[in-house]
């Protein structure tokens, strides 16, 4: 069994909480900042501007040969941003699978609390947030590196058995969408703290990641495995990351003994050895 030939990814629209977030950024509190933040994060809404870039996403979508019939199954996360994506990336033209494995992390106490008093109510966890996101566990919450990778492990596992050969649409999160970066494109943290740094190659509200195994200038040519990625901002296409232009997944590699003497020498010893 192998990956379905498309696999594409679509990140929910901007969100209240997105809007709320941004202006907390610059000092401002929002007027209804306070009701964003009492809301359970599977409820929140998609802004005004969330909604367009779901049209533009869907526009860009059928533009390019991605029709909704297309797809052999389309998922959407079940928290209410992903839905109402899906709703108007797919208008009445597709039916949708809501699936718990492909849901926004769960960021707990810690994301629960206003940004400006979070240092002081959790300031281990602020501080590991920022130096270790990899691995870094939220109070009451996951960590990308074991509850969000076991999920999306288990739901690539169902695209193996069960969507092989075929292509699949999913609406999900951008943490969620991260992390299989990480498992498709077989990275290692570092390389993962380097791409989710990369502000050129940021998940933005309604970005397109796109895997293939069809080879898109000899579509003749099908690889065993996920071989292709591409990455669409649909609402301003010129900006996207790469050009939006297709960049290789490298296959499953090995390292030799060099090369993990290379790996492991690139982080400083700290304490002087005799």
């Amino acid at each position: 069994m192998a990956m379905p030939y498309n696999l594409i990814f679509v990140r929910h629209g901007e969100s209240e909480p997105n809007v709320v977030h941004g202006l907390e950024k610059s000092d401002i509190l929002h007027p209804n900042a306070k009701e964003v933040y009492e809301r359970p994060d599977w409820e929140q809404r998609l802004s005004a501007k969330g909604i367009e870039q779901a049209d533009a996403a869907g526009v860009w979508l059928r533009a390019n040969g991605l029709t909704m019939d297309v797809f052999a199954r389309c998922y959407a996360s079940p928290f209410m941003r992903a839905r109402e994506t899906a709703f108007h990336i797919g208008k009445d033209e597709a039916m949708w699978h809501l699936d718990d494995r492909i849901k926004e992390r769960d960021w707990g106490e810690y994301g629960a609390t206003p940004k400006d008093i979070r240092e002081t109510l959790f300031p281990h966890t602020h501080r590991n947030h920022k130096v270790n996101k990899w691995y870094a566990r939220l109070n009451g919450g996951e960590s990308l590196a074991d509850s969000v990778l076991m999920r999306a492990r288990d739901f690539v596992g169902t695209l193996h058995r069960d969507l092989s050969d075929r292509s699949v649409l999913v609406v999900s999160h951008g943490e969620f969408m991260l992390t299989m970066r990480y498992l498709i494109e077989r990275m290692l943290p570092e390389e993962w703290l380097e791409i989710e740094s990369d502000v050129a190659q940021d998940i933005k509200n309604c970005t397109i990641l796109h895997y293939s195994r069809v080879n898109p200038t000899n579509p003749h040519q099908i690889s065993q495995h996920l071989s292709w990625m591409r990455m669409i901002y649909p609402y301003d296409v010129d900006s996207s990351p790469f050009g939006g232009q297709w960049q290789p997944v490298r296959e499953k590699r090995f390292v030799s003994g060099e090369e993990l003497q290379q790996q492991f020498s690139a982080v400083k010893n700290l304490i002087g050895r005799e």
